[in-house]
């Protein structure tokens, strides 16, 4: 007699464990989330660190072929405000669906983005200096023990968060530079180890002003610096697994000096905004990270003078672009903007884009 339609429909397929594994990699999260439910053993697997960590990094991987419904999305804060909204929705959707996640951290409360890495956001707490991770996906927090820094007024700190492949360890990377002083302190915090370090910081760079946090590629975190014999402009970029600060060279362009420059990450290469030519922003990209004759500028939008950020691009080329007051989207065939992106976006002070991923900030 042959089996019920009903249940051979809801068995799970017999296929090999490890082809299932390869199957299941490559869903989405919403997906795996349903999938938990199917039987015990995917609940298992679909469950363990190993598991979200390489679903995790295959999702960074596919940055460059990200399709039109993208796992990830864009955090923001402002003031005591913390907000999150989908890629996909900013671009396709008439009014984007925008969540409010104020309180499901401390409460209301001064956040600086740190970073975003394997989607997991990373947040510097005003009131207790320390740190903290956050999965917005699944909705996950967990203070960082042994995190606290106290900086003095008259010292400039800018950060930056990131994975340590070869030793499975999430780091951030404090930079200390005193006002009106060449002298930059860096130190490092292991998520593993739960303290922080010195380590060594090459002497005669100075970071630029609107460097920020610093971008993640490659296993890598850059800040946008000048040489403070001269005003060529360039990128101070630390290798985590090896532990070293190396300088990259910065575009063609920025022999002469740029007055602005910031640092991002488009489709998984590093980028940078040069203000070389009176109110034009250029956005260069490197496309062989650690190659500087690799720069390559991707496009140049008019009549800008102020802090801009490219967050995201289509293939379409239309950019998502982070300034002061919000976020913008820039059509490069049309050179048209569309403002506000979302009203309920406006005054972002900052803004970071993540995976959306089931890597837990309690497992670390």
């Amino acid at each position: 007699m042959e089996e019920p339609i009903t249940k051979s429909f809801f068995s799970p397929p017999n296929l090999p464990p490890e082809m299932m594994e390869e199957i299941l990699l490559r869903l989405p999260v919403k997906s795996l989330k349903r999938f938990k439910c199917v039987c015990t053993s995917w609940r298992s697997l679909i469950s363990e660190t190993v598991f979200t960590l390489k679903h995790a990094l295959m999702l960074e991987a596919s940055k460059a072929t990200t399709c039109k419904k993208s796992p990830y999305g864009v955090i923001t804060t402002s003031r005591y405000h913390l907000k999150s909204c989908c890629v996909h929705s900013l671009y396709d959707e008439p009014v984007a669906t925008v969540h409010e996640h104020d309180g499901e951290l401390l409460g209301r409360d001064y956040y600086q983005v740190v970073g975003t890495c394997n989607g997991l956001v990373c947040f510097h707490v005003d009131y207790n200096k320390s740190f903290y991770l956050w999965n917005p996906t699944i909705k996950l927090q967990k203070r960082l023990a042994g995190s606290d820094l106290e900086t003095r007024d008259e010292v400039v700190v800018n950060y930056g968060f990131g994975y340590d492949e070869s030793e499975d360890d999430y780091k951030i990377v404090a930079l200390l530079q005193q006002r009106h002083q060449l002298k930059t302190e860096a130190l490092v915090y292991s998520t593993r180890q739960k303290l922080w370090r010195s380590t060594c910081f090459p002497c005669g760079l100075v970071l630029a002003n609107k460097s920020r946090s610093g971008i993640y590629i490659n296993g890598t975190l850059n800040w946008a610096a000048t040489h403070s014999s001269s005003s060529i402009s360039t990128v101070i970029s630390y290798d985590m697994s090896r532990d070293v600060f190396k300088v990259l060279r910065g575009p063609g362009c920025c022999k002469g000096g740029c007055f602005t420059l910031t640092l991002g990450d488009l489709r998984g290469c590093l980028s940078m905004v040069c203000y070389c030519k009176g109110a034009n922003a250029d956005v260069w990209v490197m496309k062989e990270f650690g190659e500087g004759e690799s720069w390559s500028k991707l496009l140049s939008i008019p009549g800008l003078t102020e802090f801009v950020r490219p967050l995201w691009i289509s293939r379409g080329l239309v950019v998502l672009l982070e300034f002061r007051s919000g976020l913008a989207l820039y059509n490069c065939t049309t050179g048209k903007f569309q403002y506000p992106v979302s009203n309920s976006l406006n005054g972002c002070r900052d803004a970071k884009v993540y995976v959306k991923t089931l890597v837990s900030p309690r497992d670390l």
